[in-house]
């Protein structure tokens, strides 16, 4: 929601007194219950005809067993190409049957933030915006869309793209199908740039820049990824500020805010180790890398510290290291995180 004139007077005159923006937006209320409502899922189309309507039927329902309720679909254009269409919309329909809210992912082309080209970006997403959209824009499951650009903050020719690209795939989407426009960002916590010459910035910063990127680029769901740079030694300390400035930024620029609870992590205790093991690189130089899914009792903290600024909590890492499929360590997860669920 916006800012009411009494909260904008209030963080004004806060301002004056040397807080922080997002110091001082409202309070954290314990906005929704600490679970998972649903996975993010990288679409295979080979597969996907290879499990059919029994197989996807199987997965959902395991799904709902650990009571996911929305499926985010972060590459619907591999479902619906020609050749592909018939079993996407299978599962397009089996979730329409079992009421799962499906999000849809309008894609990028291939190293995106390596071109920086409004031009071909919007050329590529525009045409799947239009293909979902012929396809699916009266469908019951089709809930919301998604854009994938995953960014932190921007600047010189990342944020003119951003600035340009962002506001026109909102007003495509809506044009296409008058649906919730969602995005997942991220937040750094390297300040010593252990992992790539990456440009930090303090949460007050964080918090101006997506203020202003929400309100004008029109969005209406920010789903804040928790893990920073994913290890597991991160602590709800650290993570608090981005949680509190992201919460400040959805407030001031209109949107509603999630959380994206990550539960698959890089296993290193600590940031001398990992540079002691791998050297100064980013983790995903590290192959094979230490993942593994996120322990339940340390989980519970992650979702409880996001269930006090959010609205809902989707979570990336389930189709890869928890899905009882993957594994003994992912099989142990969702006997773990199904009892979780039940004592909450």
């Amino acid at each position: 929601m916006s800012l009411s004139r009494r909260q904008f007077l209030r963080h004004a005159l806060a301002a004056t007194a040397g807080a922080s923006l997002w110091q001082s937006a409202t309070a954290a209320v314990g906005k929704c219950r600490p679970v998972i409502a649903g996975s993010y899922w990288t679409y295979d189309a080979a597969e996907s005809a290879k499990w059919g309507a029994a197989g996807w039927g199987e997965e959902l329902d395991r799904q709902a067993a650990l009571g996911f309720r929305m499926l985010w679909i972060a590459n619907a254009q591999e479902g619906i190409t020609e050749k592909n269409f018939a079993p996407f919309s299978t599962l397009m329909g089996l979730c329409a049957a079992r009421h799962i809210k499906v999000m849809l992912g309008v894609g990028t082309t291939p190293v995106w933030e390596g071109r920086l080209d409004v031009k071909q970006e919007l050329a590529f997403c525009g045409r799947n915006i239009r293909n979902i959209s012929d396809r699916f824009k009266q469908h019951p499951a089709f809930w919301a869309w998604y854009i994938p650009h995953e960014i932190y903050m921007c600047w010189g020719a990342g944020d003119t793209f951003v600035q340009a690209l962002f506001p026109a795939l909102v007003e495509r989407c809506k044009d296409g199908a008058h649906r919730p426009v969602t995005i997942s960002p991220f937040f750094i916590l390297d300040r010593d740039k252990v992992f790539g010459d990456f440009r930090f910035n303090e949460p007050d910063e964080y918090a101006k820049y997506w203020a202003a990127l929400i309100r004008r680029a029109g969005l209406d769901i920010v789903m804040l990824q928790d893990s920073g740079e994913h290890f597991f030694y991160v602590t709800n300390d650290m993570r608090r500020p981005f949680f509190q400035a992201m919460q400040y930024a959805c407030q001031a620029g209109g949107a509603r805010f999630w959380g994206n609870v990550e539960v698959a992590e890089f296993e290193c205790p600590s940031r001398e180790d990992f540079i002691r093991r791998y050297g100064r690189v980013h983790q995903s130089m590290v192959k094979p890398g230490p993942w593994r899914p996120v322990p339940v009792p340390r989980l519970r903290q992650k979702l409880e510290l996001a269930a006090e600024y959010c609205e809902d909590i989707v979570s990336w890492g389930y189709q890869e290291w928890c899905r009882p499929a993957v594994g003994d360590a992912a099989r142990s997860w969702c006997a773990g995180y199904k009892e979780y669920l039940a004592s909450t």
